[in-house]
């Protein structure tokens, strides 16, 4: 069975390169949490580092960190660190959705396991359950695995949306409930329905990404006129998310992450020894736990990973404190990027002014929207 999967795992330029720290401890948590996949084929898609044309954001590292990454990467794979895996490179910035295309370009298996970079497994997964889940029934050509936001979930859209979601089915002793978005956070898919429906339907650019094109663009606006068809209509789709009622997979944002200044033993850039998974596995500090009016942040922004190689992103110390019953719980800081829905900066898409707000709550104390989870 686990020649029929292939892990495809996305990189790009990050705070923390040349440090192959993060995807030192993605691989490890895969040895932890896929029992059985040892062997399977893997993919490391390298985005580039120049821009085809002029302008656009600035990377959040310099070409000479990012060389010394890619340096790293090609080290790793040398040594085994990272399974049987083959690594592209490519020449230019492509963005995530392309250079998932191109990784699908070169997949030989039915499967694939999609990864990007600064996701975590903390909870063992049988993927040969789910590949079962798929044969038998035609209807699930998604599944994604479950995370933080996805605890609550059917109540999450009934409070925020007045939706009732159709029911979950149970195929081969998994519980699948349906999802109503395409999250490009860890999922099992067939990489022909990829590349012929979820990449065509919804075709991406430089710079984009499917959850944009698919989820928000193409497949959420459809569910959320279907009304009284939503069934039907997702059955379309065919997305679910494997309910097994825990956090499977973790975020850590790539974005915030910075290389810390002395790194464990055995995990140093340049070192020629493989640590052991246990040695870079991250550690999760906190509950993980569902929330309803209080959004999706609330339980996030009291959880935090310890990562052998990496700094703890500001915050996290007091967050770790706070989940240690040592100090205060603590709260988000001010959104500094740019709002997934409308795209101005200033606001993220929780107070998006486009979304409009829950039911039944006076603005002063309403938390906005999250669509369908993240």
């Amino acid at each position: 069975m686990d020649q029929r999967l292939t892990i495809v795992v996305t990189t790009s330029p990050i705070p923390s390169h040349p440090s192959p720290a993060l995807l030192r401890a993605l691989f490890a948590s895969f040895a932890a949490h896929l029992p059985g996949f040892e062997r399977c084929p893997r993919i490391l898609v390298c985005d580039g580092y120049r821009r085809p044309t002029a302008g656009g954001k600035p990377q959040l590292c310099s070409e000479a960190a990012y060389n010394g990454f890619l340096d790293e990467v090609d080290r790793l794979s040398a040594t085994g660190t990272l399974g049987p895996c083959r690594v592209l490179r490519l020449e230019s910035v492509h963005g995530y959705g392309l250079a998932l295309g191109r990784a699908l370009e070169v997949v030989e298996t039915e499967f694939v396991l999609v990864v990007q970079h600064d996701w975590l497994l903390v909870h063992n997964t049988d993927l040969c359950a789910a590949m079962s889940a798929m044969d038998s029934d035609g209807e699930v050509k998604c599944i994604a695995l479950q995370s933080l936001t996805t605890l609550g979930y059917a109540k999450r859209l009934r409070v925020r949306y007045n939706i009732e979601l159709p029911p979950s089915r149970e195929v081969c002793g998994l519980t699948l409930t349906p999802q109503l978005f395409w999250y490009d956070k860890p999922h099992v898919c067939r990489a022909q329905h990829y590349r012929e429906v979820v990449l065509r339907d919804a075709p991406n650019g430089v710079g984009e990404c499917p959850e944009r094109k698919y989820g928000l663009e193409f497949m959420w606006p459809r569910l959320l006129a279907a009304g009284d068809r939503l069934e039907e209509v997702h059955r379309e789709f065919g997305v679910f998310f494997w309910d097994v009622g825990a956090e499977v997979i973790y975020h850590l944002s790539g974005r915030k992450l910075r290389a810390a200044e002395e790194l464990p033993t055995g995990s140093a850039v340049g070192s020629d020894a493989a640590p052991s998974a246990a040695a870079v596995v991250a550690e999760l500090h906190g509950e993980a736990r569902a929330t309803t009016a209080g959004g999706y942040t609330a339980a996030a922004a009291e959880r935090a990973a310890l990562v052998p190689g990496l700094a703890l992103a500001k915050g996290a110390e007091a967050r770790i404190s706070a989940a240690q019953g040592e100090g205060p719980r603590q709260h988000a800081a001010k959104f500094k990027g740019r709002c997934f829905i409308c795209g101005l900066k200033g606001h993220s898409k929780l107070l998006c002014p486009a979304r409009p707000m829950e039911p039944g709550l006076p603005p002063e104390e309403c938390s906005r929207q999250v669509i369908a989870g993240c």
